[in-house]
């Protein structure tokens, strides 16, 4: 297979390993920059890509990793000031585009576009912010947990958590869901074996599972009435920790018209401070895991549960006290890769890495310049294209014979929007949304853009 393009990621950290994972499944050519030497021998070992010791800020260490001749140069190390010089030497011997990651973005304040005109970097990413937009999100979302959309946003993708009701044990093909929607994904914690399942016909659902429905939104919003989402508007939070994450998600929920926002630090000088930046901040000094603080602040009427501090285990623990204490849903920061499932087997409703959300971001990024958009659900377990049929002749998806861990959830056709069946057809110029696992990725394109079928 030609390679399509040549990335070169400084960093083996958790962002860069998840982003040589994902991109040395498919045609790219990686190659990866750290110093640390076993890092890059477990990458060796257990990826299919290029991995180097040595300095990211050191012109002969790019220039022998390929840098001269990269589409693309990622500086995603965890100290920006290496990131920064990794991108301005990127740029200076050849990589044709620059993505930039930082910590803390007070380094760029009042100076971006010095930076950007100095260093010459295409995007600038910290992962803290990241991490503080997807929690304000999922606030201000009624329900799904987590929402995607393709084909001009005609077209979305919802990630919901099933509650106990009536679709529970019943197969995928016995089910009459409401609407021209179409259950493309289950997300299942309790069975190691099977994580993520795109469902055929005898698949069917059990408690605790997540499920990934693509349709129309008025077709989504129909489905999620009807298995009992609830319909209010998330309007009571509480945030555990006032670090960088913590102040940036309080501060902002702040100002949006209608949520109460209360904030536990235990750090007395970080709780002054962190009340002095807004109004209507209420900011409690105690501990997030105080029974008693939390009965007196009437957690149980709480419709989300934030937990931001940078300790995973008290993260967990604080989001247990509050989803049995009864709030309506408990978010949590992932500090920790190894720690994602746990949170979900746990029952946190939604588990967030900042460090995921960064490598997702910059996948996107990758995907731009190809004609599909993406997106990566289940760290990196499944994915969505947007692809443009190619075919020698319109035939039906179900002689297409697609991949058992495959299954389209949507075309387009001119301005025309259908979620088809198997007995409908494809055609060249079609627009199809397809989610498959990553085994089956590359066999999906293949099928779907090669005029020889």
């Amino acid at each position: 297979m030609a390679v399509s393009q040549q990335i070169v990621v400084v960093g083996a950290g958790e962002v860069g390993q998840h982003l040589a994972r994902i991109l040395s499944k498919g045609s790219h050519g990686v190659t990866v920059v750290d110093t640390d030497p076993q890092k890059i021998r477990l990458l060796n070992e257990s990826m299919d890509v290029q991995a180097l010791v040595g300095d990211g800020t050191r012109a002969d260490v790019l220039t022998h990793a390929g840098v001269v001749k990269a589409s693309l140069l990622v500086a995603v190390t965890n100290n920006d000031h290496v990131n920064m010089l990794a991108c301005l030497l990127g740029r200076q011997l050849g990589a044709k585009r620059r993505i930039l990651r930082v910590r803390d973005t007070r380094i760029l304040e009042g100076y971006h576009h010095f930076y950007q005109d100095t260093l010459g970097y295409d995007v600038v990413l910290s992962t803290s912010e990241l991490a503080a937009r997807e929690v304000i999100e999922t606030v201000k979302e009624r329900h799904a947990l987590e929402v995607e959309t393709y084909c001009d946003g005609k077209i979305q993708l919802r990630r919901l958590r099933l509650p106990e009701g009536d679709l529970l044990g019943v197969p995928l093909k016995e089910m009459r869901l409401s609407g021209k929607i179409v259950m493309v994904g289950i997300q299942r914690s309790t069975d190691s074996s099977r994580p993520f399942i795109v469902p055929g016909g005898d698949d069917s659902l059990q408690t605790g599972d997540q499920i990934f429905v693509m349709g129309e939104a008025s077709d989504l919003d129909a489905f999620e009435r009807e298995v009992g989402e609830p319909s209010a508007l998330k309007r009571e939070v509480i945030i555990m920790g006032a670090g960088r994450i913590g102040r940036s998600v309080a501060t902002k929920l702040s100002e949006i018209h209608g949520v109460s926002v209360k904030v536990i630090e235990h750090d007395a000088a970080r709780a002054r401070a962190l009340e002095q930046m807004g109004d209507g901040l209420l900011v409690l000094t105690g501990n997030a895991t105080d029974l008693e603080l939390l009965r007196e602040e009437h957690i149980g009427k709480t419709d989300v549960f934030v937990a931001t501090t940078k300790d995973d285990e008290d993260n967990l623990v604080a989001c247990q006290i509050a989803r049995v204490m009864g709030v309506g849903r408990t978010v949590a920061i992932v500090n920790k890769a190894s720690y994602g499932g746990v949170y979900d087997l746990m029952g946190v409703d939604l588990a967030i890495s900042p460090r995921l959300l960064c490598a997702k971001r910059i996948l996107r990024f990758v995907r731009a310049s190809s004609p599909q958009a993406v997106s990566i659900l289940a760290e990196g377990k499944a994915e969505v294209l947007e692809l443009e049929v190619q075919l020698k002749e319109p035939t039906r998806i179900e002689d297409l014979k697609l991949p058992v861990d495959s299954k389209i959830g949507a075309r387009m056709r001119g301005d025309s929007v259908s979620v088809p069946g198997g007995g409908e057809t494809l055609q060249s110029g079609d627009r199809v949304i397809v989610l498959a696992l990553s085994n089956a990725l590359d066999e999906v394109q293949a099928i779907l853009t090669s005029e020889q079928t």
